[in-house]
């Protein structure tokens, strides 16, 4: 690859990834970020672009851009505001392959996200995330098959250093397992998941970039697990005894309702109802196509989870 390349969500668990990788790669980077300082060091590798997801700002910002890798997103749980997941999931992307049609983007990376995949949607498209997303996805479906060239990305639950925020829910969990003495957890009946590095996420979207089809739909995950066998590991690798407690369902769907209501009284609502359900089902794939397709090759979770603690620690021990 070659060009330019511009990140949005550069700030966010994959963004700082990919930048990384995007630099090693000896890449010309731009990011567009409504806060550059949290790049940190890298601000200084880059040519950024203050401004949020605005048509403006994105029409500038795609300028002379060979390839666009589109990572921002509404990804909480809750928002006060009803309208922010369709703002910047959908209408931001719409905006985006406007201005990308307009400058002519050789190739846009577009991540999403697996809950939107054909075996998960009948289940979650009540999470106005994940039905924000789809909506977002359509639209790269329609820029492709009007002749833009794009790939669609699928990230799994995504851990490893980075902002340990709504998006990053597994390293504070992994962060709660080492500092215990308790964790508390959901009664899921063993159910599994699948549990991706965002380094990993990071390299994927780079051969997705180098490699995908246009249109493709690119799944990228890592290792299959429960939660109670990822503490497991969690706790063995770093050494630590806390005490998982797993709330029972109705328990979990209580304090959800509750966060509901303080949200809607004014506070912030970390989990929803719909999202513990989600919770509750198994969520296992098989990244061999991608793997095959793409020559992507995601660490062992035992290896991922090693250099995640390693890189927990120093702050956790600055705050005990």
């Amino acid at each position: 690859m070659s060009g330019l390349a511009l990140v949005t969500g550069a700030t966010g668990l994959i963004g700082r990834h990919l930048v990384e990788q995007l630099l090693a790669q000896g890449r010309a980077v731009r990011v567009l970020a409504r806060a550059p300082e949290r790049l940190g060091q890298t601000r200084a590798r880059c040519e950024v672009l203050t401004g949020g997801l605005d048509r403006a700002s994105l029409d500038r910002a795609v300028q002379g851009a060979d390839l666009v890798f589109h990572l921002a997103a509404c990804a909480r749980a809750w928002s006060r505001n009803p309208d922010e997941f369709a703002e910047v999931n959908v209408r931001a992307v719409g905006h985006l392959l406007e201005a990308s049609r307009a400058a002519r983007v050789r190739r846009l990376v577009h991540v999403s996200t697996v809950l939107a995949l054909p075996a998960f949607q009948a289940r979650v498209r009540s999470i106005p995330y994940v039905e924000t997303k789809l909506r977002g996805e359509a639209l790269v479906n329609a820029y492709v098959a009007s002749g833009g060239d794009a790939v669609i990305a699928h990230p799994t639950r995504v851990y490893g250093p980075g902002p340990l925020n709504d998006a990053n829910g597994v390293t504070r969990l992994v962060a709660q397992c080492l500092t215990g003495p308790v964790v508390f957890t959901l009664d899921d009946a063993g159910v599994q998941a699948n549990y991706v590095h965002a380094a990993d996420v990071a390299a994927g979207l780079l051969l997705a970039a180098e490699r995908g089809a246009p249109g493709a739909h690119v799944l990228l995950g890592g290792e299959n697990s429960s939660v109670g066998d990822l503490l497991a590991l969690v706790a063995r690798i770093g050494r630590v005894r806390t005490r998982v407690v797993a709330l029972p369902r109705t328990a979990a769907l209580a304090v959800a309702h509750a966060s509901l209501l303080w949200g809607r009284l004014g506070g912030t609502a970390l989990i929803t109802p719909a999202w513990v359900r989600t919770y509750l089902d198994d969520q296992r794939v098989d990244v061999g196509e991608t793997c095959r397709t793409l020559g992507y090759r995601p660490r062992p979770l035992a290896r991922g989870l090693e250099e995640t603690i390693q890189w927990l620690r120093p702050g956790l021990l600055a705050v005990s």
